[in-house]
């Protein structure tokens, strides 16, 4: 009965937010490439062996080696259902997401006899506030799939563990140390089952002196250490390397106080700066700083000790592999999903708080906890929301000029990160996609690229502008709806040691920046900077110098749009390029900022 309860709860904390991203959230970025691949399996374009064993070796010195085939062997199960439809996708990573939480409610009432205990951890992390990215993007499947693989695993092992000996003990062992395999096989920081794993076979060695005790737990979890690392080793055969690539992994050199500030915002107040009040911020940190504090004392508890230890664990281990992370934003919640392990282990802590109060007080306080949560949500999510609506516009108008013109289309600036939200990232899978499932009768050719491939396209518009011949059925997206309008090659470019220059986003929203692009084509050293009007008003970017070279050099510069500007009003934009005490002030036209929906 408890487990029913719990079941139609966390559903009942889910649904309201998992349905919009069900009938609204399209396929995005790389959910594309993941979905597209399943396809061209079933097809027989691509071969099933290619998600098992990749083509070539990536190297120690690879963007990005990764080897997930878990991930791919779902997508290609679900494909014959689903297609290239994303509802059915976005159902199933729901389904892993409450599976999570489900696990966890059994685990935490296990280990520390509290139904109420394993109710406020999976409630809590059914509605969590950081969850936006993981329960709104498919491509989040890493996440929410690795999380369920490792924490059933963990059920099982504790399950097995609890039997003295016999052959279920070892079918347990066995089923959990294949359920790590495949949880590492899903995404790579599901090794944080090692130390969780260690930390139920110490509980449940317990009795005996120190040393018998650690042997006891060492025999216990050694086969799904020796599983794990058996992966391990397969994955550094095929890839050539250990890591991850450049793009990922733990890079030291960034680690310091702003990034652990950064972070421990992230876990604790999460909060979209565009579309979640100010106010919520304090709020978050007052109430998970009561529980934090809570929890302290509540850990001590002989019943509670064993469950915080895992929690524990799993924050610590999720904190420390975030800080590492190349990217995260905490302001547009960017990659908040690799926040996914670590804020489950801070609501095994919160349920443990929780329980520890009143009877009378539980329920109050967890309904109020749930609801804050529901509420920042919401507004967290809204970026994927837009993404979504803003792509959609994106494609519809792309199909309609190919299928109008015939000809290539070449669409620029298309949004890569859309205030957070992921909705193109790479140009030629985007392509390959889009022409694989166009409608009948629309000859789609050319290339569709991201505002992150920014500084190719500089160097391809400051060639037609040498050239002083304009690209053809060339368009650029508009932020504020995603529909595409005609570029126009700007004829006053190369002039000044410039090869061209533009305001690189099509109506972008008051309140936030308007990306510059500037080919400094060599020369002396300069610095450079953007500088706005309003009527008397004027305001600037900051200056970015760049250093003396005989070579080109891309640069970005970033104008700040205040946020009591007034929408739909054009604003006049200038380079400013200093050279010692002279600068010279170059027009760049006018961006005209929109205001957010």
């Amino acid at each position: 009965m408890p487990f029913l309860l719990t079941l139609l709860l966390v559903l009942a904390v889910h649904l309201p937010t998992a349905w919009a991203a069900w009938t609204q959230v399209g396929l995005l970025a790389d959910d594309r490439h993941m979905v597209g691949a399943a396809v061209l399996r079933h097809r027989g374009q691509w071969s099933f062996g290619s998600m098992w064993v990749p083509e070539g070796a990536a190297g120690a010195d690879a963007a990005t080696a990764l080897y997930r085939p878990f991930v791919d062997l779902g997508f290609w199960l679900e494909a014959p259902w689903f297609g290239t439809t994303a509802f059915g996708y976005h159902v199933t990573n729901s389904v892993l997401h409450c599976a999570t939480a489900l696990v966890w409610f059994v685990l935490v009432r296990r280990r520390s006899g509290s139904i109420a205990a394993g109710l406020a951890c999976a409630l809590l992390f059914a509605g969590w506030p950081s969850h936006g990215e993981a329960t709104h993007w498919i491509a989040a499947r890493t996440n929410v799939q690795s999380t369920f693989l490792f924490s059933a695993a963990l059920l099982v092992f504790d399950a097995a563990l609890a039997r003295r000996a016999g052959a279920l003990r070892r079918v347990g062992i066995a089923a959990a140390a294949l359920l790590a395999t495949a949880a590492v096989g899903t995404k790579e920081s599901a090794v944080f089952v090692l130390p969780l794993a260690a930390c139920l076979a110490w509980q449940h060695s317990a009795g005996g002196s120190w040393r018998a005790r650690a042997g006891a737990a060492a025999v216990a979890v050694a086969p799904v250490v020796g599983a794990v690392l058996a992966w391990l080793a397969w994955r550094t055969h095929l890839l050539g390397t250990w890591g991850s690539g450049t793009h990922y992994g733990w890079l030291a050199a960034r680690i310091g106080p702003r990034v652990c500030l950064d972070w421990l915002e992230l876990l604790f107040a999460p909060r979209h700066r565009s579309y979640t009040a100010a106010p919520w911020t304090p709020v978050l940190w007052l109430l998970h700083g009561a529980l934090l504090a809570a929890v302290v004392r509540a850990a001590f508890a002989p019943a509670a000790r064993g469950i915080a230890a895992l929690g524990a664990t799993l924050l610590v281990c999720g904190f420390l592999a975030g800080i590492g992370l190349e990217t995260m934003d905490p302001a547009t919640l960017e990659n908040a999903r690799y926040a996914y392990e670590p804020v489950l282990g801070l609501c095994v802590l919160a349920g443990i708080a929780i329980a520890a109060l009143p009877t009378r007080a539980r329920g109050a306080s967890l309904a109020v906890l749930v609801l804050v949560h529901a509420i920042v949500l919401d507004g967290n999510r809204t970026s994927w929301l837009r993404a979504a609506a803003v792509y959609q516009r994106l494609e519809h108008d792309t199909f309609e000029i190919a299928r109008a013109t015939q000809q290539p289309i070449r669409v620029l600036q298309a949004p890569g990160v859309y205030e957070g939200a992921f909705a193109l990232l790479n140009g030629y899978t985007e392509t390959l996609f889009l022409t694989e499932t166009a409608p009948p009768g629309t000859n789609l050719r050319g290339q569709v690229s991201s505002a992150q491939e920014w500084r190719a396209t500089l160097q391809e518009l400051a060639v037609a502008a040498a050239a002083r011949r304009a690209p053809t059925n060339t368009f650029t997206v508009r932020w504020d709806d995603g529909a595409l309008a005609p570029f126009e090659l700007d004829a006053r470019w190369p002039q000044g040691g410039i090869g061209y220059a533009w305001i690189a986003r099509e109506r972008p929203f008051v309140g936030s920046t308007a990306p510059v692009h500037v080919l400094w084509l060599g020369g002396p050293a300069v610095t450079l900077a953007v500088v706005a009007h309003r009527g008397e008003r004027t305001w600037r970017s900051a200056d970015v110098a760049v250093a003396a070279s005989g070579e080109p050099q891309a640069v970005e510069l970033v104008l700040p749009l205040p946020g009591d500007l007034d929408a739909d009003v054009p604003v006049p934009v200038e380079l400013h390029v200093r050279s010692g005490d002279a600068v010279s002030v170059m027009p760049l036209g006018v961006t005209v900022p929109s205001r957010r929906w």
